[in-house]
């Protein structure tokens, strides 16, 4: 019978220490297949360029100028950071006039040609930007004018030479009227439209306008915003004659943008503002005013294209919605899982190593008393 139980023994202590070698075992296996079982996305490098943008975009220049454009490089967050740009080249592109010998940093010399017209300067990095789309080229937009000629808002509308086209036609296929500096221009749709008297573009050049709806002007969520919008937004697009799309172009005077009241509005007439809303998640207010014939429509006024209009009343976005919870799936048995962190294998190790030693001390006391009753 004692040996019976001495037999009995033996084998527990054997299993207790063949259990902690199994757990030590499945420890040294696993860690390796843990990290790959729940392997991270790469990150991107720290001093990737997210945008680069033209410090000065519209130029006006007299023939034989030289001047130096340079380049904002912005990374992540939206911050201005040049240092992004120590270990870059830049490719700089010009279509009329000349750059500085060797220019692949973030500026360059420009002399204008001798001959007046609209110029374009283009640059991209060569490597290290990860932004999508334009953001990873700027682009200069120069206008070269003859000696003595008079300039600015106060100079005589004056259209370039040739032939003017009654529309022009984008890349994409979309239609835009043409804004000229003598006649201005207006598009118009069914319930929206822009329009610019003579004098808004400047002399010499011309400009295709366009307005679309674009989706859904809802800000809720954005606690910083101090107006409220509501119903569709309105994005009014720009090209130059060559159809290119312009990023940023700054107009003479005023173009006057109009677009219909949202249902939800109408019995806040009073309280409504028109607003751009920016690239960087801002809204700027615009001068505005409700008008009731032929419909129910607000105005307002802007000196920048492109631009993305809405309409808002004043007061804070509410709040996103949080969506209900969706039930958590249950995964089929397939063995066993991995770890959630390093602290686990490292206390299953423990626990592991803790039961060989107890399996071994057993085993030593029973052969022990083995050897004393022998």
């Amino acid at each position: 019978m004692k040996q019976c139980s001495m037999k009995s023994r033996l084998k527990l202590a054997q299993g207790v220490a063949l259990i902690g070698v199994i757990i030590v075992v499945g420890t040294l296996l696993l860690e390796p297949g843990a990290s790959a079982l729940a392997q991270k996305p790469t990150p991107q490098p720290t001093g990737s360029i997210q945008e680069i943008t033209a410090s000065t975009p519209n130029l006006t220049l007299t023939v034989g100028d030289t001047v130096v454009l340079s380049i904002n490089v912005i990374g992540r967050q939206d911050i201005e950071d040049q240092r992004l740009a120590d270990d870059i080249k830049f490719d700089w592109s010009v279509s009329g006039g000349q750059l500085s010998d060797g220019a692949d940093g973030t500026s360059v010399s420009y002399t204008a040609p001798a001959d007046p017209g609209i110029y374009s300067v283009t640059v991209s990095p060569r490597s290290g930007c990860v932004g999508t789309g334009l953001a990873c080229t700027a682009t200069f937009r120069l206008t070269v004018r003859r000696p003595g000629e008079a300039t600015g808002p106060d100079a005589p509308p004056r259209n370039p030479e040739g032939e003017i086209p009654a529309i022009l036609t984008a890349s994409g296929g979309g239609q835009y009227e043409v804004f000229t500096p003598e006649e201005g221009g207006t598009f118009t749709s069914e319930n929206f439209s822009v329009s610019a008297g003579n004098g808004i573009v400047p002399n010499d050049e011309i400009i295709g306008v366009r307005m679309a709806e674009d989706g859904s002007a809802s800000n809720a969520g954005m606690s910083h915003h101090r107006y409220t919008l509501s119903g569709n937004q309105y994005r009014v697009s720009v090209i130059d004659a060559e159809r290119a799309p312009i990023l940023s172009y700054n107009l003479n005077g005023t173009v006057a943008v109009c677009i219909p009241v949202p249902g939800e509005l109408r019995t806040n007439i009073s309280s409504l503002e028109m607003v751009t809303k920016n690239s960087n998640g801002t809204l700027t207010v615009m001068s505005s005013s409700v008008r009731i014939s032929p419909s129910l429509i607000i105005c307002g006024n802007t000196s920048t294209l492109p631009a993305t209009i809405a309409v808002g009343i004043r007061g804070t976005p509410p709040p996103l919605l949080e969506p209900d919870p969706e039930p958590t799936e249950m995964l089929p048995a397939t063995g066993g899982a991995t770890p959630s962190s390093a602290s686990a294998l490292v206390w299953a190790f423990l626990l592991g190593i803790a039961l060989i030693s107890i399996g071994t001390l057993c085993l030593r006391i029973l052969d022990r008393d083995e050897f004393n009753r022998a």
